[in-house]
């Protein structure tokens, strides 16, 4: 079991590598939304802000990379 912290892409319990290669291997064509929550603050739960926004998309890019997959 997992620590339940939030953590960029890639980084935690989350298995988004197995998730991207099966998407992959069942040649998916959709679209995938970033919703990097990666601080807590205050009123705004979750607000990452644009230093950690930046981690949260390079993170991401890094796991299509790994995978061979483009993004535009």
């Amino acid at each position: 079991m997992g620590s339940g912290k939030v953590v960029p892409a890639g980084q935690g319990d989350g298995e988004l590598r197995g998730l991207i290669a099966a998407l992959k291997e069942k040649n998916y064509q959709g679209f995938m939304s970033l919703e990097p929550h990666l601080k807590a603050a205050e009123t705004f739960q979750g607000f990452s802000g644009p230093e950690l926004f930046v981690v949260a998309v390079r993170a991401l890019k890094e796991l299509l990379g790994e995978a061979g997959i483009p993004w535009k």
